[in-house]
C-alpha cells in the first residue's frame, strides 16, 4: 500500500505546506495539483504541475504517475474542469488511459468515479470555495483506493 500526500490551491502559502509536510512525514509520495504561485525548487518534495496563477515556467501542465499499477494523471485541471462540468477533464483522461486523475482548480473536494476513472480533488489548503474548511487529501492505493479528506484549521499553522 502506497500513501499519497496531495494538495492543492495554496496560493504562496508557505506556512500551510511547512504544516502539512510536518504532519504527513510519512507519505510515500507528495503531490501538488497546481496553484501554488511558487517556484518548483521550494516544492520540493512536492511532484507539482502548473496552475493557471503559476508563474514558474518549469512547471509541467501534467504529470503521469504510475503506482501500484494504477496510470495516474496529474493535472490542475483548467480549461477542462470547472465547477459546473467536468466533461473536458473526463474526456482527457480517457484519451491517455487514466485510471485515476488528481486535479485541482476548483477549489472543492471531490471524490468520484466516472465512466471507470476515478478522480480525486483534495480542495485548496488555503481556502475553499464551497465554504467548507481547506483541505487536502490522504490517498491509499494498493488493490483499491482509499481517500481521506483532511481539514486544515488555519489556527493550527498561523
Amino acid at each position: 500500500m502506497r500513501k499519497i500526500v496531495l494538495v492543492s490551491d495554496n496560493h504562496y502559502n508557505h506556512s500551510v505546506l511547512k504544516y502539512i509536510l510536518a504532519k504527513e512525514n510519512d507519505g510515500d509520495l507528495y503531490v501538488h495539483c497546481g496553484d501554488s504561485e511558487m517556484e518548483m525548487k521550494s516544492l520540493v518534495p512536492f511532484l507539482a504541475v502548473k496552475g493557471n496563477n503559476d508563474y514558474d515556467f518549469n512547471l509541467p501542465p501534467q504529470r503521469f504517475l504510475e503506482v501500484e499499477g494504477k496510470r495516474i494523471m496529474v493535472i490542475h485541471g483548467n480549461p477542462y474542469v470547472s465547477t459546473f462540468t467536468d466533461r473536458g477533464l473526463v474526456d482527457l483522461a480517457k484519451k491517455n488511459s487514466a485510471d485515476v486523475v488528481f486535479f485541482g482548480h476548483t477549489h472543492m473536494f471531490a471524490n468520484y468515479e466516472r465512466e471507470g476513472i476515478r478522480f480525486i480533488n483534495p480542495g485548496s489548503c488555503n481556502y475553499n470555495r464551497d465554504g467548507s474548511m481547506p483541505s487536502y487529501a490522504r490517498v491509499f492505493i494498493a488493490e483499491g483506493i482509499e481517500v481521506q479528506r483532511i481539514n486544515i484549521d488555519p489556527k493550527d499553522y498561523l
